[in-house]
Protein backbone atom coordinates (compact mmCIF):
# COMPACT_ATOMS: atom_id res chain seq x y z
CA UNK A 1 0.00 0.00 0.00
CA UNK A 2 1.60 3.82 -0.87
CA UNK A 3 0.98 6.65 0.71
CA UNK A 4 1.22 10.03 -1.06
CA UNK A 5 2.12 12.90 1.03
CA UNK A 6 3.29 16.27 -0.45
CA UNK A 7 6.67 17.34 0.05
CA UNK A 8 7.16 21.49 1.28
CA UNK A 9 9.09 23.46 -1.23
CA UNK A 10 12.18 24.90 0.37
CA UNK A 11 12.72 27.73 -2.22
CA UNK A 12 13.03 30.93 0.22
CA UNK A 13 10.86 33.83 -1.39
CA UNK A 14 12.11 35.97 1.61
CA UNK A 15 13.08 39.61 1.21
CA UNK A 16 16.59 38.53 -0.38
CA UNK A 17 14.83 37.21 -3.47
CA UNK A 18 11.87 39.35 -4.29
CA UNK A 19 12.06 40.88 -8.26
CA UNK A 20 12.65 44.72 -8.59
CA UNK A 21 11.86 46.52 -11.44
CA UNK A 22 15.33 46.10 -12.72
CA UNK A 23 14.63 42.38 -13.49
CA UNK A 24 12.24 43.45 -16.23
CA UNK A 25 13.07 46.60 -17.83
CA UNK A 26 16.62 46.54 -17.40
CA UNK A 27 16.99 42.78 -17.59
CA UNK A 28 19.95 41.61 -20.28
CA UNK A 29 18.01 38.70 -20.85
CA UNK A 30 14.17 37.75 -21.49
CA UNK A 31 13.76 34.45 -19.12
CA UNK A 32 13.02 36.33 -15.96
CA UNK A 33 9.09 36.27 -15.82
CA UNK A 34 8.21 35.87 -12.32
CA UNK A 35 4.99 37.19 -10.58
CA UNK A 36 5.78 40.02 -8.04
CA UNK A 37 4.63 39.95 -4.78
CA UNK A 38 1.71 42.43 -3.98
CA UNK A 39 3.95 43.88 -0.94
CA UNK A 40 6.07 45.14 -3.86
CA UNK A 41 3.55 46.79 -5.16
CA UNK A 42 3.96 50.61 -5.00
CA UNK A 43 0.75 52.46 -5.18
CA UNK A 44 1.38 56.55 -5.74
CA UNK A 45 -2.32 57.60 -5.50
CA UNK A 46 -4.31 59.54 -3.44
CA UNK A 47 -5.93 57.81 -0.32
CA UNK A 48 -8.94 59.53 0.70
CA UNK A 49 -9.20 63.12 -1.15
CA UNK A 50 -11.75 63.73 1.39
CA UNK A 51 -9.44 63.59 4.46
CA UNK A 52 -6.27 64.15 3.47
CA UNK A 53 -5.01 67.48 2.03
CA UNK A 54 -6.04 67.75 -1.80
CA UNK A 55 -2.22 68.82 -2.56
CA UNK A 56 -0.46 67.18 0.14
CA UNK A 57 3.25 67.21 -0.99
CA UNK A 58 4.76 66.67 2.76
CA UNK A 59 5.28 62.89 1.82
CA UNK A 60 8.20 63.95 -0.41
CA UNK A 61 10.38 63.85 3.16
CA UNK A 62 10.26 60.40 3.33
CA UNK A 63 12.69 60.10 -0.53
CA UNK A 64 15.40 58.07 0.95
CA UNK A 65 17.06 58.06 -3.29
CA UNK A 66 17.17 60.79 -4.93
CA UNK A 67 19.53 62.57 -7.12
CA UNK A 68 22.06 65.35 -5.73
CA UNK A 69 20.50 68.81 -5.40
CA UNK A 70 23.58 70.12 -6.60
CA UNK A 71 24.99 70.26 -9.81
CA UNK A 72 24.42 72.75 -13.00
CA UNK A 73 24.49 70.31 -16.20
CA UNK A 74 22.68 67.15 -16.84
CA UNK A 75 25.01 64.07 -16.30
CA UNK A 76 24.32 60.33 -15.34
CA UNK A 77 25.08 58.66 -12.19
CA UNK A 78 25.44 55.21 -10.80
CA UNK A 79 23.84 54.20 -7.28
CA UNK A 80 24.26 50.91 -6.37
CA UNK A 81 25.33 49.96 -10.25
CA UNK A 82 21.80 51.40 -11.00
CA UNK A 83 22.83 54.19 -13.64
CA UNK A 84 19.98 57.33 -13.71
CA UNK A 85 19.84 60.73 -15.29
CA UNK A 86 20.32 63.59 -12.91
CA UNK A 87 18.59 66.68 -14.82
CA UNK A 88 18.93 70.43 -13.30
CA UNK A 89 16.14 72.10 -11.56
CA UNK A 90 15.87 74.75 -14.29
CA UNK A 91 14.19 71.47 -16.63
CA UNK A 92 11.28 70.55 -13.70
CA UNK A 93 10.35 73.69 -12.74
CA UNK A 94 9.87 73.74 -16.54
CA UNK A 95 7.87 70.68 -16.55
CA UNK A 96 6.22 71.72 -13.74
CA UNK A 97 4.07 74.55 -15.33
CA UNK A 98 2.50 71.44 -16.63
CA UNK A 99 1.57 69.68 -14.17
CA UNK A 100 -2.17 69.15 -12.82
CA UNK A 101 -3.30 69.94 -9.13
CA UNK A 102 -4.11 66.99 -8.12
CA UNK A 103 -0.68 65.72 -9.83
CA UNK A 104 0.82 67.76 -7.26
CA UNK A 105 1.94 65.34 -5.14
CA UNK A 106 2.82 62.65 -7.64
CA UNK A 107 5.46 65.41 -9.47
CA UNK A 108 6.83 66.16 -5.85
CA UNK A 109 7.67 62.57 -4.95
CA UNK A 110 9.67 62.03 -8.35
CA UNK A 111 12.89 63.11 -6.95
CA UNK A 112 14.22 65.70 -3.96
CA UNK A 113 14.38 68.16 -6.72
CA UNK A 114 10.73 68.04 -7.89
CA UNK A 115 10.01 68.09 -4.36
CA UNK A 116 12.10 71.30 -3.55
CA UNK A 117 10.27 73.01 -6.87
CA UNK A 118 6.98 72.30 -5.67
CA UNK A 119 8.12 74.14 -1.86
CA UNK A 120 9.14 77.25 -3.65
CA UNK A 121 6.61 80.39 -4.15
CA UNK A 122 7.04 80.12 -7.55
CA UNK A 123 5.65 77.07 -8.79
CA UNK A 124 2.45 78.07 -6.50
CA UNK A 125 2.06 81.56 -7.72
CA UNK A 126 2.27 79.63 -11.50
CA UNK A 127 -1.07 77.42 -10.82
CA UNK A 128 -2.63 80.25 -9.31
CA UNK A 129 -2.32 82.42 -12.53
CA UNK A 130 -2.84 79.73 -14.50
CA UNK A 131 -6.58 78.62 -13.28
CA UNK A 132 -7.09 82.42 -11.98
CA UNK A 133 -11.14 82.86 -13.70
CA UNK A 134 -11.34 86.87 -13.60
CA UNK A 135 -15.45 86.05 -14.11
CA UNK A 136 -15.50 83.83 -10.48
CA UNK A 137 -16.00 86.05 -7.40
CA UNK A 138 -13.08 85.15 -4.79
CA UNK A 139 -12.66 86.73 -1.48
CA UNK A 140 -10.72 89.80 -0.72
CA UNK A 141 -7.33 87.50 0.58
CA UNK A 142 -7.60 85.21 -3.04
CA UNK A 143 -7.84 88.42 -5.49
CA UNK A 144 -4.68 89.02 -7.83
CA UNK A 145 -3.32 92.11 -5.38
CA UNK A 146 -3.13 90.55 -2.57
CA UNK A 147 -2.06 87.01 -4.15
CA UNK A 148 1.67 88.36 -4.63
CA UNK A 149 2.39 88.11 -0.98
CA UNK A 150 4.49 85.20 0.06
CA UNK A 151 3.30 84.63 3.47
CA UNK A 152 0.17 82.08 2.81
CA UNK A 153 0.77 81.82 -0.79
CA UNK A 154 0.34 78.12 -0.63
CA UNK A 155 -2.46 77.62 1.44
CA UNK A 156 -4.46 80.80 -0.19
CA UNK A 157 -3.76 79.06 -3.65
CA UNK A 158 -5.35 75.86 -2.79
CA UNK A 159 -8.61 77.68 -1.30
CA UNK A 160 -8.62 79.37 -4.87
CA UNK A 161 -8.40 76.43 -6.67
CA UNK A 162 -11.93 75.47 -5.17
CA UNK A 163 -13.06 78.67 -6.83
CA UNK A 164 -11.92 78.74 -10.50
CA UNK A 165 -10.97 74.44 -10.83
CA UNK A 166 -13.64 72.95 -11.91
CA UNK A 167 -12.34 69.38 -10.95
CA UNK A 168 -12.25 70.75 -7.47
CA UNK A 169 -15.53 72.63 -7.62
CA UNK A 170 -16.96 69.25 -8.97
CA UNK A 171 -15.77 67.64 -5.79
CA UNK A 172 -17.23 69.74 -3.01
CA UNK A 173 -20.66 68.73 -3.49
CA UNK A 174 -19.99 65.13 -1.89
CA UNK A 175 -16.69 65.88 0.31
CA UNK A 176 -19.01 68.31 3.08
CA UNK A 177 -21.37 64.33 3.41
CA UNK A 178 -18.49 61.75 3.28
CA UNK A 179 -17.14 60.07 6.32
CA UNK A 180 -18.42 62.35 9.05
CA UNK A 181 -16.43 60.18 12.06
CA UNK A 182 -12.96 61.06 10.77
CA UNK A 183 -13.35 63.84 13.54
CA UNK A 184 -12.92 61.44 15.81
CA UNK A 185 -9.39 62.50 17.86
CA UNK A 186 -9.28 66.42 16.91
CA UNK A 187 -9.14 69.08 19.48
CA UNK A 188 -12.07 71.10 20.05
CA UNK A 189 -11.10 74.78 19.85
CA UNK A 190 -13.87 76.99 19.37
CA UNK A 191 -18.47 76.19 19.12
CA UNK A 192 -20.75 78.54 18.50
CA UNK A 193 -24.80 78.68 16.84
CA UNK A 194 -26.63 80.53 14.55
CA UNK A 195 -30.06 81.01 13.24
CA UNK A 196 -31.00 79.44 9.51
CA UNK A 197 -33.88 79.82 7.85
CA UNK A 198 -36.15 76.83 8.78
CA UNK A 199 -33.89 75.80 12.29
CA UNK A 200 -30.42 75.78 13.95
CA UNK A 201 -27.20 75.36 13.06
CA UNK A 202 -24.75 74.25 15.60
CA UNK A 203 -20.62 74.60 15.26
CA UNK A 204 -17.42 73.00 16.31
CA UNK A 205 -14.41 74.14 15.35
CA UNK A 206 -11.70 71.45 15.49
CA UNK A 207 -8.03 70.57 14.39
CA UNK A 208 -5.87 67.65 14.48
CA UNK A 209 -2.53 67.03 15.89
CA UNK A 210 0.52 68.44 13.44
CA UNK A 211 3.33 65.73 12.63
CA UNK A 212 5.99 66.24 14.14
CA UNK A 213 8.91 67.40 12.19
CA UNK A 214 6.44 67.90 8.89
CA UNK A 215 6.23 71.09 6.52
CA UNK A 216 3.14 72.49 8.18
CA UNK A 217 4.21 71.51 11.87
CA UNK A 218 7.80 73.52 11.21
CA UNK A 219 6.13 76.63 9.77
CA UNK A 220 3.24 76.66 12.61
CA UNK A 221 6.39 76.72 15.05
CA UNK A 222 7.82 79.12 12.53
CA UNK A 223 4.84 81.59 13.19
CA UNK A 224 5.04 81.31 16.99
CA UNK A 225 8.06 82.17 17.34
CA UNK A 226 8.50 84.99 14.81
CA UNK A 227 12.72 84.84 15.69
CA UNK A 228 13.54 86.40 12.29
CA UNK A 229 11.87 87.74 9.44
CA UNK A 230 11.63 84.60 7.59
CA UNK A 231 8.30 83.95 8.80
CA UNK A 232 7.15 86.94 6.39
CA UNK A 233 8.63 84.54 3.71
CA UNK A 234 6.89 81.50 4.94
CA UNK A 235 4.72 80.52 1.76
CA UNK A 236 3.36 76.91 3.89
CA UNK A 237 2.20 79.33 6.81
CA UNK A 238 -1.48 78.53 7.51
CA UNK A 239 -3.59 78.49 10.42
CA UNK A 240 -6.26 76.63 9.15
CA UNK A 241 -4.16 73.74 8.69
CA UNK A 242 -5.98 70.46 10.04
CA UNK A 243 -8.89 72.45 10.63
CA UNK A 244 -12.35 71.47 10.47
CA UNK A 245 -15.68 72.50 11.34
CA UNK A 246 -18.91 69.98 12.05
CA UNK A 247 -21.88 71.46 11.42
CA UNK A 248 -25.08 70.32 12.94
CA UNK A 249 -28.48 71.40 11.90
CA UNK A 250 -31.67 70.96 13.91
CA UNK A 251 -34.95 71.90 14.79
CA UNK A 252 -34.97 72.83 18.10
CA UNK A 253 -32.62 74.95 20.35
CA UNK A 254 -30.15 73.89 22.12
CA UNK A 255 -27.34 75.08 24.75
CA UNK A 256 -23.61 75.04 24.23
CA UNK A 257 -22.00 74.81 27.20
CA UNK A 258 -18.51 76.75 27.88
CA UNK A 259 -15.46 74.56 28.67
CA UNK A 260 -12.49 75.68 30.78
CA UNK A 261 -10.61 72.77 29.74
CA UNK A 262 -8.90 71.31 26.65
CA UNK A 263 -11.24 68.78 25.00
CA UNK A 264 -11.38 66.10 22.50
CA UNK A 265 -14.09 64.36 19.83
CA UNK A 266 -13.89 61.00 21.22
CA UNK A 267 -16.53 59.82 19.55
CA UNK A 268 -19.52 61.10 16.71
CA UNK A 269 -22.49 58.34 16.85
CA UNK A 270 -25.30 58.69 14.39
CA UNK A 271 -28.71 56.79 14.82
CA UNK A 272 -32.34 56.68 14.28
CA UNK A 273 -34.45 58.06 17.18
CA UNK A 274 -36.77 55.73 19.71
CA UNK A 275 -39.75 56.91 16.55
CA UNK A 276 -37.73 55.91 14.21
CA UNK A 277 -38.12 58.76 12.15
CA UNK A 278 -36.04 61.08 12.77
CA UNK A 279 -31.75 61.18 13.44
CA UNK A 280 -30.41 61.21 16.34
CA UNK A 281 -26.43 62.70 16.64
CA UNK A 282 -24.41 61.89 20.10
CA UNK A 283 -21.03 63.63 20.68
CA UNK A 284 -18.99 62.84 23.13
CA UNK A 285 -16.11 65.02 24.44
CA UNK A 286 -13.13 63.97 26.58
CA UNK A 287 -10.14 65.38 28.61
CA UNK A 288 -6.24 64.14 27.23
CA UNK A 289 -6.72 61.67 29.56
CA UNK A 290 -9.59 59.81 27.60
CA UNK A 291 -11.73 60.38 30.46
CA UNK A 292 -15.49 61.60 28.84
CA UNK A 293 -16.55 65.11 30.41
CA UNK A 294 -19.39 65.91 28.55
CA UNK A 295 -22.04 64.43 26.05
CA UNK A 296 -24.07 66.10 23.61
CA UNK A 297 -27.38 64.68 21.74
CA UNK A 298 -28.71 66.30 19.33
CA UNK A 299 -32.60 65.21 17.79
CA UNK A 300 -34.07 65.67 15.06
CA UNK A 301 -30.88 66.13 13.09
CA UNK A 302 -31.53 67.36 9.82
CA UNK A 303 -27.83 67.20 8.20
CA UNK A 304 -24.88 66.26 8.85
CA UNK A 305 -21.63 68.15 7.55
CA UNK A 306 -17.31 67.94 7.71
CA UNK A 307 -16.27 71.43 5.92
CA UNK A 308 -12.43 71.24 5.71
CA UNK A 309 -10.41 74.20 5.10
CA UNK A 310 -9.98 74.57 1.91
CA UNK A 311 -14.09 74.44 1.09
CA UNK A 312 -15.01 77.79 0.15
CA UNK A 313 -18.29 77.24 2.70
CA UNK A 314 -15.30 77.18 5.98
CA UNK A 315 -14.22 80.77 5.09
CA UNK A 316 -17.78 81.84 5.32
CA UNK A 317 -19.00 80.31 8.04
CA UNK A 318 -16.18 80.56 10.64
CA UNK A 319 -16.24 84.15 12.09
CA UNK A 320 -12.79 84.45 12.49
CA UNK A 321 -11.02 83.78 9.31
CA UNK A 322 -12.04 87.31 7.30
CA UNK A 323 -10.79 88.71 10.46
CA UNK A 324 -7.35 86.75 10.33
CA UNK A 325 -7.44 87.87 6.61
CA UNK A 326 -7.41 91.85 6.76
CA UNK A 327 -4.50 91.42 9.92
CA UNK A 328 -2.21 89.10 7.35
CA UNK A 329 -2.79 91.76 4.27
CA UNK A 330 -2.00 94.80 6.26
CA UNK A 331 0.59 93.45 8.45
CA UNK A 332 2.18 91.88 4.84
CA UNK A 333 1.69 95.07 2.47
CA UNK A 334 3.11 97.10 5.95
CA UNK A 335 6.53 94.99 5.05
CA UNK A 336 6.46 94.86 1.44
CA UNK A 337 7.30 91.24 0.92
CA UNK A 338 6.72 89.91 -2.65
CA UNK A 339 8.34 86.65 -4.51
CA UNK A 340 9.49 88.95 -7.46
CA UNK A 341 11.55 90.69 -5.05
CA UNK A 342 13.26 87.45 -3.42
Amino acid sequence: MTSSFKVKSSRNWGTKNDFSIYDFADAKTTNKVARLPKCNKLLVDGANENELDPLEDDAGQSLTRASPSDGTSDETTEIGNIPYADYVIDIWYLISEHVRPEDVCRFALICRKTYTVVQSAKFWQHIYQKHYDSSVELPRRLQPDCMSLLRGLRACTIRSLFYTYPPFVHRISTAALTNPHRITGRQLLFSWYCKNKTGWNYCFKLKARLIPGSRAARSSKMQQLKQSLDYLQDSYMNFEEGCQILIITTDSLHTLPQYHEQLYVGSLTQTLDQGMRNYKVRLQMVNYCRRVVDELVFVPVRQLRVLDWWVPEYGRVDPTIEQQAVVDIVGDSMNDTVWDDL
